[in-house]
């Protein structure tokens, strides 16, 4: 048997006893034998940070219909991503392991064949798998991301049809040429498209759909903009905020990123409107419990610490990101304010099924979290940012958060230290005044990284090739210089 033939079958065994568990509520009645295994439709929407959510204390009308699936499940307060941009974050989510440890951390980066992933395993304990990205940089089968899916669709390019005016990125770092990118109601025609053809399949499904509005450019259908307040003739509605966005400074008027701001609330809320029409589809079409779980990659800066974007910090707004279950035996109404990691959505999701948890993962599960249990301690949440090519050195954070604390580490050594209880904007660096408690995070997160380098050492990423035409488009959306 192979390395990755033995790894998968633990990750399917793992998985086998799926429904031994699960609450299946009114789809109990009248039937006899085991309970049907839950269909699971996980939504990531891409540079979502967590407070221009209404259900997040955001006082703007962005996200009426994720207001109310956090009502009716379990809303997650302090959730984290595992880096401030997509590929590592998405492969954390997808394999339950930090970045250092599943090492797909630069753009030239491809998650490795061998590591299994929460698709392999669904897919090999008799679940059909798909996925719906309209990321067309890094959120595809060429960085390693599509292993496990029985179906990966990429959303963008001339297959796509663009449903909004100047819903396009940059093809070129000249701004010549455009790109067309999928809109929110692509993906979640295409996702509904999918799940109706399996009506008639009895396997569950596992559905992932990868939203990617709310990332820069922001250029929501008309309707929206205007609704937040961006006036019809504003130029920053068109192609001229692209010459602010990839300086990735914040513009020197303050009325531009107000501007920036409403365009992004503005894909907020369109893709917030799409979300709640493929939900109510799924319902509408149920024939077993279906989990729902919605959450993001990472969040955007909008010169809250001087800069615009993401990828290249690890402050808050980068890193805390909406995380919201709900599904048979999900307490509706839950409010866990535990600081959580994605690494441990797939753990979590096991228990849920019934499952044991993957060996691999490097979280906890939050089974108990979500049923209103209290830890005895809260988990550590570790962040990392490698600096995704060389030129790029200066820019290494690493982060570990320790119930309040916040420990941040860049290239040089240098250390900040901030109590997210008293200063959640990350104003008051607390080094000098806690030498105690900064030496101790420090060790914790050297012991964490070794950890993960070992990890990394044993199955160690791929490597993407980098067209010429891959790479000017990369240099236009600002991931490569």
């Amino acid at each position: 048997m192979t390395r990755r033939a033995a790894r998968i079958r633990r990750g399917a065994v793992a998985l086998l006893v799926l429904g031994a568990g699960a609450g299946i509520g009114a789809f109990a009645i009248g039937r006899s034998g085991p309970p049907p295994k839950p269909d699971v439709v996980l939504v990531v929407v891409d540079t979502l940070r967590a407070d221009h959510l209404g259900a997040y204390g955001y006082d703007q009308p962005t996200s009426p219909h994720l207001d109310r699936l956090a009502r009716a499940g379990v809303r997650f307060t302090n959730a984290r991503a595992t880096s401030s941009w997509t590929l590592p974050s998405v492969a954390s989510l997808l394999t339950g392991r930090y970045p250092a440890a599943h090492g797909a951390e630069r753009n030239t980066d491809a998650l490795a064949s061998d590591v299994v992933t929460l698709p392999e395993a669904l897919r090999d304990a008799g679940y059909m798998t798909a996925a719906f990205s309209a990321n067309p940089a890094f959120v595809t089968p060429t960085q390693g991301l599509a292993q496990g899916f029985d179906t990966f669709v990429v959303l963008h390019g001339a297959a796509t049809r663009r449903r909004a005016e100047g819903n396009t990125a940059p093809a070129d770092p000249w701004l010549r040429s455009a790109v067309e990118l999928a809109p929110a109601d692509e993906v979640t025609a295409r996702a509904l498209r999918w799940i109706a053809g399996r009506d008639h399949v009895p396997a569950p499904y596992f559905v992932y759909a990868h939203y990617f509005d709310p990332h820069a450019g922001y250029f929501p259908p008309p309707a929206y903009a205007t609704r937040f307040g961006v006036a019809e003739d504003d130029p920053l509605r068109g192609e001229a905020q692209w010459p602010l966005l990839l300086t990735f400074d914040a513009p020197a008027g303050p009325a531009d990123t107000a501007t920036l701001r409403k365009l992004y609330d503005a894909e907020i809320a369109f893709t917030d409107q799409q979300i709640g029409v493929l939900v109510e589809a799924v319902r509408a079409r149920a024939r077993r419990p279906t989990y729902f779980i919605v959450t993001s990659d990472h969040g955007e800066e909008f010169g809250d610490h001087g800069g615009i974007q993401h990828g290249r910090a690890l402050w808050e707004e980068l890193i805390r990101v909406p995380l919201i279950v709900l599904g048979p035996d999900v307490p509706p109404g839950g409010v866990v304010d535990t600081p959580v990691s994605l690494v441990s959505l797939w753990p979590t999701l096991a228990e849920l099924l019934g499952a044991a948890p993957p060996a691999q993962a490097d979280g906890p599960g939050l089974a108990d979290l979500l049923r209103g249990g209290v830890p005895a301690r809260a988990p550590r949440v570790f962040a990392d940012l490698l600096p995704r090519f060389p030129r790029d050195r200066h820019l290494h954070r690493r982060a570990v958060i320790d119930g309040p604390w916040k420990l941040t580490v860049a290239p040089d050594r240098a250390t900040a230290l901030y109590d997210l209880a008293s200063d959640p904007g990350e104003r008051h660096d607390l080094g000098r005044a806690q030498i105690g408690r900064t030496k101790l995070l420090q060790a914790i997160l050297k012991a964490h990284h070794a950890v993960a380098n070992s990890a990394r050492t044993e199955l160690p990423p791929e490597t993407v090739t980098l067209t010429e035409e891959r790479r000017e488009r990369l240099k236009a959306l600002g991931y490569l210089h």
